[in-house]
């Protein structure tokens, strides 16, 4: 009974050390799948200006800048609030149309599209 005793808080803590390493690996990447294509955020601009994906697909912009940035649909479709320096956001498109976005935070980075088709 006694060696019982000393192995069920050991056992315990196993459980939640496990439970807490998969939580956090979910949270590391929480969509698998890949983005058709990628934009980078950097020199104050948006590198391609346009890309083209097929409708249920995704873009992921991430910011190579040394400055906050948004990418911010125009009509307020998506919007990646402020993303510091190398992180991204992703979002997938459903509806065929061109959407244009820009930075909120800097006027001059605008115009920039996602063409998608079907």
């Amino acid at each position: 009974m006694k060696k019982t005793l000393v192995f069920l808080p050991v056992f315990i803590m196993a459980v939640f050390t496990l439970n807490s390493c998969s939580s956090n690996k979910a949270k590391v990447n929480p969509n698998p799948t890949t983005p058709a294509a990628t934009v980078s955020i950097e020199n104050f601009a948006f590198s391609p200006a346009t890309v083209t994906i097929k409708a249920g697909q995704s873009v992921m912009w991430t910011n190579k800048d040394s400055a906050p940035h948004t990418a911010t649909e125009l009509s307020s479709l998506f919007d990646s609030g402020s993303l510091a320096t190398n992180q991204s956001f992703s979002f997938t498109f459903h509806t065929a149309g061109t959407y244009t976005y820009h930075c909120l935070i800097h006027s001059m980075m605008a115009n920039a599209t996602v063409v998608v088709t079907n």
